[in-house]
């Protein structure tokens, strides 16, 4: 390791820590480092390939004083009553840290390393439908497509399982947005890549252990308030899918977000479920009604054979009523 940094900046000492992984951070072959126990690091490449390192300098007390310096740089708590922390690091990467009691007796640590730039819209491709209820796909060039959607501010969801490239996709989506528009991003972790000069980034805190703890919710309230031309949500989780629609609703078409699901349809349902958690007047019925007339278009994507493909397009003009 590099000698300790002589100034007190949070991130000096937190870069002293990572030290030992920047090779592996700084590969571009690298996707992910997974930390299960002292000792070895598990390193996954792009496509697929995963390789334990044992690397004997991370030992327990190493990685104590890491996950410390990650709470520091990050203003938030890491302790046995607050045992998982999730933040962004000085590059970009994600990481996830998950320590005693909450897990069996070593410190858990993964990192998703940042992706430097967007990959444009003609590097998806469309894989023919793989399942039997699959809506078919808009006929013509899938990045057209897309590209056109977005300027013509539709509403769109991206939807995909974990680690299927959503964030990704969100971001060649945002690069496509007109440079004159004012846009506001809401996630827990910096991810997101607006090149627009008129942009605000706000930072929500993920299970209420930042420095302060504001929801997405309260700043998507706070966003309706700032004028924006579109908000960009970098994930639905829960409550603050009904006051998403909301913002849609309310003169701010060709919003974006993304959603855990492993279909299109599976998507409309599971925005439909988080939205009774914040719309406590409303049954299914009408909040699947509500997100079926504000949602336009449903991008699902997935890993196929290790590679992140774009499996489904449903087009909500094309879909009839379940």
């Amino acid at each position: 390791m590099t000698a300790r940094p002589t100034t007190d900046g949070p991130s000096d000492y937190l870069s002293y820590y990572l030290e030992p992984l920047r090779p592996l951070l700084a590969d571009a072959g690298t996707t992910d480092i997974y930390i299960n126990r002292p000792g070895e690091i598990w390193r996954e490449r792009l496509g697929g390939e995963i390789a334990c390192l044992q690397m004997p300098m991370l030992d327990s007390d190493y990685l104590q004083r890491l996950v410390r310096q990650v709470a520091v740089y990050s203003h938030q708590g890491l302790s046995r009553a607050h045992p998982l922390l999730s933040a962004s690091l000085p590059d970009g990467a994600r990481i996830q840290i998950v320590m005693p009691p909450a897990t069996q007796r070593h410190l858990a640590i993964a990192i998703r390393r940042h992706r430097a730039a967007a990959l444009p819209l003609a590097s998806y491709v469309l894989e023919p439908a793989r399942r039997r209820d699959a809506i078919p796909a808009p006929t013509g060039e899938l990045a057209t497509y897309l590209a056109e959607a977005v300027r013509q501010r539709r509403n769109i969801i991206i939807s995909g399982g974990t680690s299927s490239g959503k964030t990704t996709l969100l971001n060649s989506l945002l690069a496509e947005i007109p440079p004159s528009e004012r846009l506001i991003t809401i996630e827990d972790a910096a991810e997101l890549q607006p090149s627009h000069a008129n942009r605000v980034q706000l930072i929500a805190a993920r299970g209420g252990h930042g420095e302060a703890n504001v929801t997405p919710n309260d700043l998507l309230e706070a966003a309706l308030r700032m004028r924006p031309d579109r908000i960009l949500l970098g994930e639905l989780r829960g409550a603050e899918a009904y006051t998403f629609l909301r913002a849609i609703n309310t003169g701010h078409p060709g919003s974006i977000t993304t959603i855990h699901a492993d279909s299109a349809e599976g998507a409309l349902r599971q925005l439909a479920i988080m939205i009774l958690q914040g719309a406590h007047n409303l049954d299914y019925a009408n909040a699947y009604g509500l997100v079926t007339s504000m949602i336009d278009i449903v991008v699902q994507i997935d890993r196929v054979e290790n590679r992140r493909c774009i499996s489904e397009v449903l087009r909500l003009s094309d879909r009839s009523a379940p």
